[in-house]
């Protein structure tokens, strides 16, 4: 014979329904729990500040060596940091300096040369409201790089980009410098450099 079913039970006094825990009588008092809970949060927001302090964006490269992302390698200019934050291994590498980015990134392409010209403009006029200054041109370097170039403004920004095709690995390695448009000079000079480090790339790191 099978015992009948259990049944939780109200108990007086206790304040328990079906095992779950009392609920606090009018006399207790809540506080060291509120106060300890709030400590934590105070210690984890510091915790996050301090590791943001201590893990800065832009971290210094060795002079005069090259740096490689995918195929692409390069000789990066003097005073010219890595973006760590918006660098990503094997995918794309930045360099920054005085508001200048100078961008690498390589990606699977299947397609031809002019799809992906028409895929890149298409994308900052669209997608950034840039305009594209004058007609696409083509470059080629003292190490055989070859591709197509461009230039980009916008009212803040200016900035040029190069698309490399490399048919045998079916992947495009794209290089865009920008940076703010306010101080000429400066942007002449960083352009000036981002020319020199595009001058020391070879696809041959991979």
């Amino acid at each position: 014979m099978t015992s009948p079913p259990r049944v939780s039970t109200v108990q007086s006094g206790h304040g328990s329904i079906a095992g779950m825990p009392a609920a606090p009588r009018p006399g207790q008092s809540t506080w060291p729990a509120t106060l300890a809970l709030a400590a934590a949060m105070v210690l984890y927001v510091g915790g996050l500040q301090l590791w943001d302090q201590l893990t800065p964006s832009a971290r210094a490269v060795a002079q005069g060596q090259p740096l490689t992302i995918g195929p692409a390698r390069f000789v990066p200019a003097p005073g010219w940091q890595m973006d760590v934050a918006r660098s990503r291994p094997g995918q794309s590498l930045v360099l920054v300096k005085s508001g200048h980015s100078f961008s690498v990134q390589t990606a699977a392409w299947h397609g031809d040369a002019d799809g992906l010209l028409r895929r890149e403009q298409r994308l900052l006029e669209r997608g950034y409201r840039l305009r594209v200054e004058g007609e696409p041109s083509g470059f080629f370097t003292d190490w055989g790089l070859q591709g197509t170039t461009f230039a980009y403004y916008g009212a803040r920004m200016s900035g040029r980009l190069w698309l490399v095709m490399d048919e045998a690995r079916a992947t495009v390695v794209t290089v865009d410098f920008y940076g703010p448009n306010q101080d000429t000079d400066a942007g002449a000079q960083a352009l000036t450099e981002a020319q020199d480090m595009l001058a020391s790339m070879d696809l041959g790191a991979a």
